[in-house]
Order: structure tokens, then sequence, then C-alpha cells
């Protein structure tokens, strides 16, 4: 797993959802209310495994959310 602040996003707007190719990752962007927030749609366990043996790998999953969230919104 490389750094998450340089993982690279592709955005998919039809699809409302941001793929990190290289890991495996997607992110849907679903409406709560009038807002819209990324969820993990899509994750390797073996990288979820390996997050959830961090200390603090609870907030790593909530950078990755984060990290989609502003590539996509940055590009929609």
């Amino acid at each position: 797993m490389t750094e998450i602040n340089n993982w690279q996003w592709v955005v998919d707007k039809d699809e409302m959802c941001c793929r990190n190719l290289e890991n495996n990752v997607t992110v849907k962007m679903e409406k709560e209310g009038q807002i819209l927030r990324g969820k993990i749609h899509d994750m390797p366990m073996e990288l979820f495994g390996k997050i959830a043996e961090i200390e603090n790998g609870e907030e790593i999953i909530m950078q990755i959310v984060k990290m989609a969230e502003e590539n996509f919104f940055k590009n929609f």
C-alpha cells in the first residue's frame, strides 16, 4: 500500500464514484439528504486486513474516503 496522499483516483461521473486502480478501491458517492458523501464500495480484503492491523486504521479508512471525495468534487 502506497502513501494514501499519493493515490491516483479515476473519477467516473456516470457511476458517481472514484476508483484507485493500483489498490482496487472504489468509493461511491451516495446522497445523504442534500449532501453527497463517499462510501467505500469495494476494497480487497487483503488491503482491508493490512489497514485493520495498523493502530490508526479507522483514520486511514476515513482518509481514503476523504481523498476520493476531494478528487471527485474537484473533477465534477
